[in-house]
């Protein structure tokens, strides 16, 4: 998880609630789940699916089998199947994390999915935009764990379906959705299963809400995802994860999963909700015409922490009108208006009906405190005492409006660990983030860098270019003086310029082999994919296995 300002740094001023009216957001991919207490029946709804999976498909090599064929015509929210195709239901199974037994004699269980799909004359199967899936899980009363540990039945003895579908606009269409598909397949009766279903286990595991909108706004609304991310860890300790990638033509697809969005205005939630802007895969290549070229917003219910409770069903127009109420905001707060949104084939884009939502105000004085403070870490930053390190390795990253580490080597003639401690301090103060993979080091947000290079000016309003060149020059004249010019250890500075005690305190550089650490290789693994350990920090023997170079 990226490292977070601390919530001590300061508050945000408080959001003001105005009432606005803007295109609604169309509800897209849903969840819901139910438990049916069935083992009373001579077949409960696991065991029936079980028994189906045997007689259509009977050996997992074989999967997918198809269970249904489905006429349109008797589902009032199934529309018509591509021409010359059908539609089907296919059945496939996958191990679960529970069986009986323990050791050698344990047995996993499976769950099953029924999954909705068209079919053409050739048996070839095709997903498409309308989409329909449950998946059946036992809950019975002598299974555990691998390690004998017993199974948590929160919800009784019995079935547990859980279905996923795309648009639907209710808690109730998505529960329909899968009584009817249960009882095509498995032929039970609509009472029984009304019967045997658990109130109480009728909860949300799914909810999204999205508009679609032209591409030529994109940088604006990742723009605006990134000072959310900002306000919420300046604001608050929050479990907060965010993540940004770089596409082509310099375009940012950003992603933020929080829980504090109540910091900013929005209704407090006990669950988490994630904000995204994403495209197609390929979306470069497919026409500007097609509605798949544009990108979405797009705000989604992302699970609850801990042993927190899943909403339940009849929560679903509580926690939509948060969700919808967040993107609306993000694209008020981005300049996108209702002629900017894209139809596609499943919503309506700017013909969207108008609804009325809670928009948090005061979103500009929220984020003159947030930039305040930064500038204030800059200032402190920048003038270190006896060193312009820290002020050349901002002030090659407000040029470049980002810098790798090669970069910032080259450009400061800092040392490569010198240059990763004090990015590390601005990463925890907040002044800087690492994206991407190999490392680029940036500001927050384009507010942020315009702030940093306006403050750098005044820090020094006399140096020159040619005056950073010196300087990196002769610490890079320092260091090859040095017995060891690689050591993590040498002080930085040791004319006293620009002696830098946090890196030089450290002591030489210490290695050890793998075997003498209590670090196991998936440890190793995770810390080198999260950049806990930089790429410059393991080193692998090569001399005796070919196949590693």
């Amino acid at each position: 998880m990226p490292s977070t300002p601390d919530a001590t740094i300061g508050t945000l001023p408080d959001p003001r609630l105005e009432d606005r009216f803007a295109p609604e957001p169309a509800a897209h991919g849903a969840a819901v789940q139910a438990m049916f207490n069935d083992t009373d029946r001579d077949l409960a709804l696991y065991s029936a699916v079980h028994q189906l999976w045997y007689e259509v498909v009977g050996d997992r090599d074989q999967e997918p089998g198809i269970v249904a064929e489905i006429d349109h015509d008797n589902l009032a929210w199934l529309e018509a199947p591509t021409s010359g195709r059908e539609w089907v239901v296919k059945l496939t199974s996958s191990r679960w994390k529970a069986g009986t037994g323990t050791g050698d004699d344990y047995s996993a269980y499976y769950k099953y999915d029924l999954t909705l799909r068209e079919r053409d004359d050739d048996g070839d199967l095709y997903k498409t935009g309308q989409a329909c899936s449950l998946r059946v899980i036992p809950q019975f009363a002598d299974l555990n764990y691998k390690d004998g540990s017993p199974l948590t039945l929160q919800y009784g003895e019995g079935s547990l379906v859980r279905c996923s579908t795309t648009w639907a606009d209710t808690a109730d269409e998505v529960e329909g959705r899968m009584l009817d598909v249960l009882e095509l397949v498995l032929d039970v009766d609509r009472g029984r299963l009304l019967s045997d279903r658990d109130s109480d286990s009728r909860r949300l595991t799914k909810a999204e809400a999205h508009h679609r909108f032209d591409i030529g706004w994109k940088r604006q609304v990742v723009e605006t995802i990134d000072q959310t991310r900002e306000l919420i860890a300046y604001g608050g300790m929050s479990e907060i994860e965010a993540h940004q990638l770089r596409q082509r033509e310099g375009y940012l697809e950003a992603l933020l999963d929080a829980d504090r969005w109540h910091l900013l205005g929005f209704e407090r939630t006990t669950y988490d909700i994630e904000l995204k802007c994403y495209q197609a895969a390929g979306w470069a290549e497919i026409p500007r015409e097609d509605p798949a070229h544009h990108p979405k917003l797009e705000a989604s219910f992302a699970g609850v922490d801990g042993d927190g409770a899943l909403p339940h069903v009849e929560e679903w127009d509580e926690v939509m009108s948060v969700l919808r109420s967040i993107v609306s905001a993000h694209l008020e707060w981005a300049g996108v208006g209702r002629e900017e949104l894209i139809a596609d084939d499943y919503q309506p884009g700017p013909a969207s009906p108008e609804y009325r939502y809670s928009h948090p105000g005061g979103r500009r004085e929220q984020l003159r405190e947030r930039y305040e403070a930064v500038g204030t870490e800059i200032h402190r930053e920048a003038l270190k005492t006896n060193t312009q390190a820290v002020y050349d390795i901002l002030r090659v990253v407000a040029t470049e409006s980002g810098a790798s580490y090669d970069t910032l080597e080259e450009r400061t003639g800092l040392a490569r660990s010198t240059i990763r401690y004090h990015v590390s301090r601005l990463v925890e103060v907040g002044i800087a983030e690492k994206v991407g993979n190999p490392v680029l080091v940036v500001f927050p947000s384009l507010a942020v860098l315009e702030e940093a290079e306006e403050i750098l000016r005044r820090i020094y309003p006399d140096d020159q270019v040619y005056d950073m060149k010196d300087r990196a020059e002769e610490r890079r004249e320092r260091r090859e003086q040095r017995d060891d010019p690689s050591s993590v250890g040498d002080q930085e500075e040791s004319d006293g310029q620009d002696d830098d005690a946090g890196v030089g305190d450290r002591g030489r550089s210490q290695w050890a082999y793998f075997e003498d650490l209590a670090l196991k290789p998936h440890q190793l693994a995770t810390a080198l994919d999260r950049e806990y350990l930089d790429g410059d920090e393991v080193r692998v023997r090569t001399d005796r296995r070919d196949w590693v170079e």
